[in-house]
């Protein structure tokens, strides 16, 4: 990839290294944590477990997210169809995403970085926004006003109404559609949702307890827009030079503490400028190639965030 760093591809080369071993366990850790969030509240019910139980299941529906970002560069697991299948059932099918319409648009986000043309341009591009505009993005978030305007582009993206975009931002659409057509679209495309869905709340009630299932569309309309709009904006957001092809110009990386982690940044998804330099290597693998681009000096030049927080106040205008 020519991207105006050169590095060593010998080097470089053990970093891309696939583990079915850490692909299969950073996937099951997501997984008992989200059950862990839904314990919680059985545990002990009151306002503090149920709040950490919201935190928790945001944080890891953004963390099944990104393992399905990970599925659609074929890089989670060893082969293209283990990323295929669990990738689609554990990781997107969860959060509404469909992974191979996700994989053809990411994929022109990392071709076209760094100019207008990136699809995801339009989450950044306003950055930094004043301290009102941000307060009424966060209001909108946590009402779940942003979360409602989400779920209906995804419901007209499936519908084949829409075209596939993650800004969610296109008004243009696919094709005209009878009826008909678009209730076939929605049974085909969301039914996979509609079983894995269907699962959760089955092993939930199950146990006795399928009221806590709502817990999950709480925390999706609400904590985890909230979270997602951190995340994507932490990225790209307010960088040295949004429109030049060098990601050290145009990706951020954030350091992340153990409670960001927790919050913002699972799964490794705060080494972003890293991402970009390579796009082929594992998220389990990011940190030591931070560390080896830290090593050889390729990062002197470049502010890496110290958290979440200094993120933010970038963010915003003085």
């Amino acid at each position: 990839m020519n991207n105006g760093v050169r590095l060593d591809p010998k080097a470089v080369r053990t970093f891309g290294e696939k583990s079915n071993l850490k692909g299969g366990w950073i996937l099951l850790f997501n997984w008992l944590l989200i059950a862990f969030a839904f314990a919680l509240p059985i545990i002990s019910l009151n306002a503090v477990t149920v709040i950490v139980s919201l935190v928790i299941l945001a944080n890891r529906q953004l963390g099944l997210a990104i393992l399905m970002h990970e599925c659609s560069h074929y890089s989670l697991f060893k082969t293209h169809k283990l990323n295929q299948v669990l990738g689609q059932i554990f990781c997107g099918a969860p959060v509404l995403a469909d992974l191979d319409g996700y994989r053809t648009y990411h994929l022109r986000h990392h071709s076209e970085a760094g100019t207008t043309t990136d699809p995801d341009y339009p989450n950044y591009k306003n950055y930094p926004v004043t301290n009102k505009s941000w307060t009424r993005k966060v209001i909108r978030d946590f009402a779940g006003i942003t979360g409602l305007k989400t779920l209906y582009a995804i419901l007209l993206m499936n519908a084949g109404v829409l075209k596939y975009d993650m800004s969610y931002q296109s008004s243009s659409a696919d094709k005209k559609l009878s009826a008909f057509q678009v209730f076939v679209n929605l049974l085909r495309n969301l039914a996979l949702p509609f079983i894995v869905h269907l699962a959760i709340w089955g092993a939930l009630a199950f146990l006795g307890h399928g009221w806590l299932y709502a817990l999950w569309w709480i925390s999706y309309f609400t904590v985890y827009m909230f979270i997602i709009r951190v995340r994507n904006a932490a990225e790209h957001g307010n960088v040295p030079d949004l429109l030049d092809k060098n990601p050290l110009l145009h990706a951020r990386t954030t350091y992340a503490s153990w409670w960001e982690r927790l919050t913002f940044a699972p799964n490794y998804v705060n080494y972003h400028l890293e991402h970009h330099l390579r796009p082929n290597i594992p998220c389990y693998n990011l940190k030591a190639f931070h560390q080896y681009l830290l090593d050889e000096g390729h990062l002197k030049e470049v502010r890496v965030a110290t958290g979440y927080i200094d993120v933010m106040r970038q963010l915003r205008a003085v």
